[in-house]
């Protein structure tokens, strides 16, 4: 912004209308505004937050297994300390989610086979 030595000075603000004004006003079109109300708005992606998704575990890959099926070994507790112990073992590591199938009957047609996620964590290891 270029100056030419000059202040300037902000204007004082105006005080509000008396609602008489404002609803004259709105008569001549929606304007978008300080007084608008904000319209909801959706996000997509987003589950609602009492949804939650499965338990995941996770599990550290075995140093000396053989390509082919996956070879778990030690279990950690969460994925971070997952991220550092396989980087200190130079290994990867495995996120496991456990689902359990259900069927729905429907009138119009056969069963449908669901998957629901399984949320205990009470695993052994």
């Amino acid at each position: 912004m270029a100056t030419n030595g000059l202040d300037t000075v902000p204007e004082p603000k105006i005080a509000q209308s008396p609602p008489e004004a404002r609803i004259s006003r709105s008569a001549s079109g929606p304007k978008p505004g300080p007084d608008a109300a904000p319209s909801p708005r959706r996000r997509r992606g987003r589950k609602d937050s009492t949804e939650s998704g499965p338990a995941e575990r996770f599990f550290l890959a075995e140093a000396d297994a053989k390509a082919g099926a996956p070879a778990l070994g030690r279990e950690m507790p969460n994925e971070g300390e997952a991220i550092v112990e396989a980087f200190r073992a130079g290994v990867n590591f495995y996120t496991i989610s456990e689902f359990r199938t259900r069927a729905e009957l429907a009138s119009s047609r056969g069963p449908v086979l669901k998957k629901e996620a399984v949320r205990n964590s009470n695993h052994s290891s």
